[in-house]
């Protein structure tokens, strides 16, 4: 059975139990149905089991990067960089005419929305030319010398997060608090900038399409040198070639005008990130307190649910709530300590590779994102976890528990916890008269890259199924 079949099965069996009964859990008091047609309501304990795994390689699919390096006494060292492309419209041409056919300049901006570490530690940031066309790899294990010449830097700068200069407004949250991007301005060799506008005017088929231009242009590879101690989260990557053009103003008289092309990586290319992750046995060795998780490492938890013992019991009943909150344990009290992801995904174990390759959404099916709370509907809240009671919430995922059972009987369920980010739209039914409700929905889900530490908590991992049974008299 597919997982369509199995929505229409869920969806007859569901139609079926609420036309027979309005609230049925309302049967362990008093009877609201004829003795003929009774619905008996059960709730039974089980236990799952947790393990700390990690996966191969991590999937890193984004126009967004992450750079630097970062130690943390618990999880381990992480180091991060990029290789990009960088986008060209088709059949290209530089917008004024540079005077004398000089390029004065070529910068390359590095914008970054924040940053994990401390804000003072220096940092060398390194540029290095990409001489072999990308590959659509998305995983984060590639080798940056398969694609660079290491042996020719084109440009390095000492950088600390605070001494980045401000680039715009990030956004204004509710308490009044203003979040700002900041960028590094990097030099690039100026001979960069008069290849590309020479081969314009030479060979203007480079330009024809993006195919073309990467084989002229394949990209750079941004990456650290000597400090350790912050991670930037890069939100751009934009190069920037600057010339003069001549404008003859109406008295006659010439004047030189500066402007530039900028180029930057979007959607439409490729930008490979690399996550370099070491000092991490620990996490995988077994721990009675606690699993872990750690990204961007591939450091997942495994939870069981023992489904064969579950089949057993329940068998002939209809499953229909199974909530799951799992708990962490706090953060370490040391500066700089890793914070925890802003969501978790659950899903199969064997769904994983393929949710994010095709760039899947939570179903509430066989997959689920975390909330806040367990009261509340899977799109109710942008939340992911609640820091106070120090929790993510599945409201209920019976169906993923119905789903095993119609497809591997004869198996435990394995699921992963994943961190993840996720991007999720509004909608008001409030009109101008009255403030009405707001729904989250969910436009997009990524593997949360941001370095993060999580413990969960392995003394709660009790679960109750709610299951139901017709008895006919």
């Amino acid at each position: 059975m597919n997982i369509k079949q199995f929505v229409w099965a869920c969806a007859g069996a569901a139609g079926m139990f609420l036309s027979s009964c309005g609230d049925a859990t309302n049967l362990i008091g008093p009877n609201l149905l004829p003795d003929e047609d009774r619905i008996t309501v059960y709730a039974d304990t089980f236990r799952m089991t947790a393990s700390t795994v990690k996966i191969d390689s991590v999937f890193a699919k984004t126009v967004n990067g992450y750079l630097g390096e970062f130690y943390d006494p618990l999880y381990g060292r992480l180091k991060s960089d990029y290789l990009c492309q960088f986008y060209c419209q088709e059949n290209f041409r530089f917008s004024r005419t540079p005077y004398e056919g000089k390029i004065d300049s070529v910068f390359l901006f590095l914008e970054y929305a924040g940053w994990t570490g401390d804000a003072h530690a220096p940092m060398e940031i390194q540029i290095y030319p990409v001489t072999r066309q990308l590959d659509r790899i998305y995983y984060a294990n590639i080798q940056a010398s398969d694609y660079s010449d290491m042996q020719n830097p084109l440009a390095s700068q000492a950088v600390s997060a605070s001494n980045g200069i401000i680039s715009g407004i990030q956004a204004i949250s509710t308490t009044g608090d203003t979040s700002y991007y900041y960028s590094f301005e990097i030099r690039l060799p100026v001979e960069l900038g008069q290849k590309i506008y020479d081969e314009t005017q030479q060979n203007p088929s480079t330009f024809r399409n993006q195919e073309t231009f990467n084989q002229f242009f394949p990209g750079l590879y941004v990456t650290t040198g000597y400090g350790s101690g912050t991670v930037f989260h890069m939100s751009d990557t934009r190069m920037a070639v600057v010339y003069q053009y001549a404008e003859t103003s109406s008295t006659g008289a010439d004047s030189l005008i500066s402007v530039y092309e900028m180029f930057r990586p979007t959607k439409e290319v490729i930008q490979l990130n690399r996550f370099e992750n070491t000092d991490t046995e620990q996490l995988l060795e077994d721990n009675a307190d606690c699993t872990y998780l750690k990204t961007p490492a591939g450091i997942f938890t495994r939870l069981v649910i023992p489904a064969q013992e579950i089949r057993e019991v329940v068998q002939g009943r209809m499953i229909n709530n199974l909530p799951l909150t799992l708990k962490y344990l706090p953060q370490e009290d040391w500066l700089y300590a890793l914070a925890p992801p802003s969501h978790l995904l659950l899903l199969p174990e064997d769904s994983l590779a393929s949710f994010f390759e095709n760039g899947n959404i939570e179903n509430n099916i066989i997959s689920y994102i975390s909330t806040s709370d367990a009261v509340s509907s899977p799109n109710a809240s942008g939340e992911g976890y609640n820091p106070t009671s120090r929790t993510y919430s599945f409201n209920n995922i019976a169906n993923l528990l119905n789903y095993h059972l119609v497809v591997s009987p004869d198996e435990e369920l394995r699921m992963l916890a994943v961190p993840v980010s996720r991007v999720y739209q509004t909608y008001s039914s409030g009109s101008y008269y009255s403030s009405g409700s707001t729904t989250y929905y969910t436009t997009a889900i990524h593997p949360y890259l941001a370095p993060s530490g999580l413990k969960l908590r392995k003394d709660n991992m009790q679960i109750v199924i709610l299951s139901s049974q017709f008895t006919n008299k």
